[in-house]
């Protein structure tokens, strides 16, 4: 039990506190390897050993605490006075006697506390505390570790004998002065591997701290990497002489560290400049003034070299037999440092990755999963968790073996990972379940993409060392944070879906969610209808009369393609148009389109108008398909003689941001074999000029948007003068869009606006319909 403090008097506590002359002095390790192993010990963020004179807290050692010293109205638990024994606060906030002090409230924002007076003379002079962001206690064990610590600090201020708590660390206690500074030398480095620095920290400062306390001497250490001996540490040779050394190949004769590396045996070179070994590196050596170099094996616990240690001198030298030793213990101290780094990585692989697949397992997925969650809320994105299972693997397993089934999963392993993008991670839970985790995501479309490219790419045949195996996969699919906010929740929804992949047949995926679900669902049914209605006369083309604003005639028209589904009546143009775009079913969509629309063009102009002009919207798909060149059309107008001008082709500002050559070359073809191109919606894109310099041109459609606001005095009504004023200068005629009044009408026909399309003329018709139309102008 430690003494208590009696008779407290603030006058004579002072007087022993200035006498002991510890105030305002520089750190020093033998109270800083206190409050190390104070921290350690007791797992605490901080620790510190503090002095209280009449107006404040003054730190003569810290771990982790930024100041020097505090006012003594706000010290850090300043009570502890008046404890005769560990004063232990399990969590401040809860504590009304220091939930309001300056380190609770604000950085550190401590929890914790546990601290015991430093008792000189029968007066508390300071204090040693350890304290923690995290509420904690301590057991009685600790208690009395403290205690123990507080002596320890007491006797370093009496002068006693130095602790002898780092003996536990010392390999060896030489009764000589060379001992004792390996022995320190030790005791240096040892911490340094405790405290999990990398090797190449510990390596440099070990390094360093040699040549400190070996002057006249330079050290390299070098690791043996193959048949290769790569750079460690050696920062006090010169850049050009390291850079010559590493990647040095190992061999008798190849230096002092290459044949050591070789042989497994010191070598000792007094003189580089006359010995055979050097004879490579002799001019190199002399130039970096290194005359001299004694080369020891690093070996493992099992003997194997791990590298080389070797010491340099400026002069020839031989070494001592007490150097032989040091050189020795220093190359073995060098050896668990390696030996701690290499077991550290072996052992963080086995716990963190598969060790057939050497993907990631269940622990490192759930840690990425973690990550990504905390991620996605801060930022208020989505994480989408996927569960991939094998299809019939188990009877492949059971038929072919179990090493065909490891080849598979690892082949399996390898086509998952190709699939993958930067945010997405997939890891093996086991068996034949895989994980992946796709974060960051602010829409769905690219996850889909890459579950179709996963099903297709697992579902090719494996060519397998004696087999040749077929299999699938069936993925069940969440979403955080929309099915759930925890780990286990994701992957629990995301078997349970991926069940449900299976129950459609295998070779699929499924959604938990009921939204996404049906979402997802109703898009795999469109699609399948769709390609269905191509075939089956589902589809039909509207037109919308295009209007020559200065005779009132029709002289054009805009082709729309509509869907009559079976069931579901009229489907809209925008929820089938964009699913068609992403499936590659919009090329058979715009060739069926092109073809209805050359055929009733040829008829409406030998029939009703001579002129007659059908425009076509055209996919950016279309022109990228590599299968269904779009420049066939021009093949299938001249076998059934359609006339170029006949058609014309309607682009969007997104074809030709992409800036492709072969976009470029197909309509220029289109261009000179006569038929005319038109850029649609200008003015919402970016609507550069460029485009109208560098791509051929005919007809600019200026948005219904600017055209609805034409009459009022808006930038809208600017921007419409503009574009026209711009089209006619470069000898482009414009079609406006929207046209719904008789006010807009006139506006844009003054404004010299050559046709006109919208309402205010009709809405788009049908065939017979139109046909209609056309008979009565």
């Amino acid at each position: 039990m430690k003494t208590a403090v009696v008779h407290y008097n603030e006058e004579a506590r002072l007087r022993v506190l200035r006498r002991l002359n510890i105030l305002d002095t520089p750190s020093e390790e033998r109270f800083d390897r206190i409050t190390r192993l104070a921290a350690q010990l007791f797992n605490c963020e901080h620790a510190g050993i503090s002095f209280f004179d009449a107006k404040r807290q003054w730190f003569k050692s810290q771990v982790n605490i930024t100041t020097t010293e505090i006012p003594h109205v706000e010290a850090i638990f300043p009570h502890i006075f008046e404890c005769d024994d560990v004063c232990i606060i399990e969590d401040a906030q809860r504590n009304p006697e220091v939930f309001h002090n300056p380190f609770v409230i604000d950085a550190p924002y401590i929890r914790f506390y546990a601290g015991i007076n430093i008792v000189i003379d029968g007066q508390t002079v300071g204090a040693l505390s350890v304290f923690d962001p995290a509420p904690s206690t301590i057991n009685e064990a600790q208690k009395s570790s403290l205690r123990d610590l507080a002596k320890l600090v007491e006797s370093e201020l009496k002068n006693a004998e130095l602790t002898k708590l780092s003996s536990e660390l010392q390999y060896n206690q030489s009764r000589l002065e060379e001992g004792q500074k390996l022995t320190h030398l030790r005791s240096d480095i040892l911490e340094k591997i405790v405290q999990f620095k990398s090797l190449s920290s510990v390596l440099d400062d070990m390094v360093h701290a040699i040549e400190v306390e070996y002057l006249h001497q330079k050290c390299a250490i070098l690791l043996l990497e193959g048949n290769h001996l790569r750079l460690g540490a050696a920062p006090s040779l010169p850049d050009f002489y390291n850079e010559a050394i590493d990647g040095l190949e190992i061999g008798i004769g190849k230096g002092s560290c290459g044949t050591t590396a070789f042989t497994n045996e010191r070598t000792i070179v007094e003189d580089i400049s006359c010995h055979p070994y050097w004879a490579a590196w002799r001019d190199i050596a002399l130039n970096a003034s290194l005359r001299a170099c004694w080369s020891q094996p690093i070996q493992g616990a099992n003997g194997e070299v791990l590298g080389t240690f070797a010491i340099y001198h400026e002069q020839p030298a031989i070494p001592t037999r007490d150097e032989l030793v040091r050189i020795q213990q220093l190359a073995h101290m060098a050896s668990i440092a390696i030996e701690r780094e290499r077991a550290n990585e072996i052992i963080w692989r086995q716990a963190n990755f598969d060790g057939l697949t050497e993907l990631p397992n269940r622990s490192l997925m759930e840690a990425h999963l973690k990550q990504a969650i905390y991620a996605a809320e801060r930022t208020k994105t989505k994480v989408v968790v996927m569960f991939l299972d094998l299809d019939n693997f188990k009877d492949i397993n059971d038929t072919l073996g179990h090493d065909t089934g490891d080849e598979l999963l690892v082949e399996c392993a390898r086509r998952i990972e190709a699939c993958l993008g930067d945010n997405a991670k997939v890891s093996r839970l086991g068996g034949d379940e895989f994980v992946v985790v796709l974060d960051n995501l602010t829409e769905f479309t690219s996850v889909e993409k890459v579950v179709q490219k996963m099903l297709a790419t697992l579902s090719e045949p494996y060519s397998l060392k004696r087999d040749k195996v077929h299999t699938s996969a069936s993925i069940g699919i969440t979403v955080y944070p929309d099915d759930a906010k925890d780990i286990t929740s994701l992957l629990k929804n995301a078997d349970q879906a991926m069940y449900g992949a299976k129950a459609l047949g295998k070779n699929s995926f499924h959604y938990y969610t009921k939204s996404m679900r049906d979402k997802a669902l109703k898009r795999m049914t469109l699609l399948k209808d769709l390609r269905y209605a191509i075939g089956h006369q589902q589809l039909f083309v509207e037109y919308q009369p295009i209007v020559d604003l200065a005779t009132s005639k029709i002289t054009k028209a805009e082709a729309l393609v509509r869907w009559q589904h079976p069931k579901d009546g009229l489907i809209r143009p925008d929820e089938f148009i964009p699913i068609s775009e992403e499936s590659g079913l919009i090329v058979d969509i715009s060739n069926w389109v092109f073809r209805q629309v050359c055929a009733d063009v040829v008829h409406w102009r030998k029939q009703y108008s001579a002129d007659l002009q059908i425009s076509i919207n055209t996919s950016p798909v279309h022109y990228a398909d590599q299968d269904s060149c779009i420049t066939n059309w021009i093949d299938y107008m001249e076998s059934h003689q359609v006339p170029a001008e006949a058609i014309l082709l309607e682009i969007t500002e997104g074809l030709l941001m992409s800036g492709d050559d072969s976009v470029s070359n197909k309509l220029f073809h289109f261009k000179k074999n006569g038929v005319g191109i038109a850029l649609d919606d200008f003015g919402t894109g970016y609507s550069s000029i460029s485009y109208l310099k560098k791509y051929p041109t005919d007809y600019l459609k200026i948005d219904k948007g600017f055209v609805q606001s034409v009459t009022e005095v808006t930038n809208d009504k600017v921007l419409c003068e503009a574009i026209i004023v711009m089209a006619q200068k470069l000898g482009i005629n414009v079609v406006a869009e929207g046209i719904e009044t008789k006010g807009q009408y006139d506006m844009l026909k003054n404004m010299g606006c050559q046709f006109g399309q919208g309402y205010l003329f009709s809405k788009p018709l049908g065939k017979q319909a139109f046909n209609a139309l056309l008979s009565q102008q």
